[in-house]
């Protein structure tokens, strides 16, 4: 791809991630922290551009999400203000999703089946938790967006196990490398701000440490499933337009 494409490209994602920050579509509140979509520009940059480009939205992403954290502060924005938490997971993550997609992609179908399947099966199993979670809590809209994200995965994976396709790598490496960035994210703030959170949440340590694992999963896990969709379905078009070309 030449210089004034990928000036372009880069344009046009990070433009998406301040619209997304912007509308609060971004960043949206759950309890004390935010879940994010604002990592979905710099998974598209690594997985079909190159590690660069991705390094450079995810610098972009955790700058924004750094600015937000002092414009619209929550409870525990002190724990974001701080670059470390907010910033070096966001430059890191898409390094992880262009070299997992590098990998992955050079494996036969029947690798990916089997790394697929492990992958696909434990996503699905969150979210049929989440789903029973909404649906006992009358939470409709969580029910109806859980529902919904099944219904995606599933039909992604079983494309993926009867045809040989670049969506089941992509998939794989932008869901594994969102899960990476909460685990990094939620994992600074154990290490560096453990005593802090157990003061502003009111928490005891145990309290505060199931908290910190649950919003991996929380979070996590949608923010995976929704940045693997959008990638799979992007490198379809892709694998589409080079065949027809």
């Amino acid at each position: 791809m030449g210089k004034t494409k990928k000036l372009v490209v880069s344009a046009i994602l990070l433009a998406w991630i301040l619209v997304l920050g912007m509308t609060q579509l971004g960043l949206i509140p759950v309890g004390p922290v935010r879940a994010t979509t604002l990592h979905i520009p710099a998974l598209i940059a690594a997985i079909l551009f190159d590690k660069y480009m991705g390094m450079f939205l995810g610098l972009s992403f955790g700058l924004y999400s750094w600015y937000q954290n002092f414009r619209a502060p929550t409870i525990l924005s002190f724990v974001f203000q701080n670059p470390v938490v907010s910033v070096l997971p966001r430059i890191i993550f898409p390094l992880i999703a262009y070299f997992l997609y590098q990998f992955l992609k050079k494996k036969t179908h029947r690798q990916i089946q089997i790394f697929g399947s492990v992958l696909f099966t434990a996503l699905s199993a969150e979210l049929v938790y989440s789903l029973y979670k909404a649906y006992i809590s009358e939470n409709k809209t969580g029910f109806v967006v859980g529902a919904i994200l099944i219904v995606f995965v599933i039909a992604v994976w079983i494309y993926s196990l009867r045809n040989k396709t670049i969506m089941a790598p992509g998939f794989m490496a932008a869901s594994i490398a969102t899960i990476c960035h909460t685990v990094m994210v939620m994992g600074l703030i154990y290490i560096i701000y453990l005593p802090k959170y157990m003061e502003t949440m009111n928490m005891s340590r145990t309290l505060a440490t199931n908290a910190i694992m649950t919003t991996v999963v929380v979070n996590g896990v949608p923010e995976a499933v929704i940045g693997g969709l959008v990638v799979a379905a992007l490198l379809k078009r892709k694998e589409s337009y080079d065949f027809n070309r």
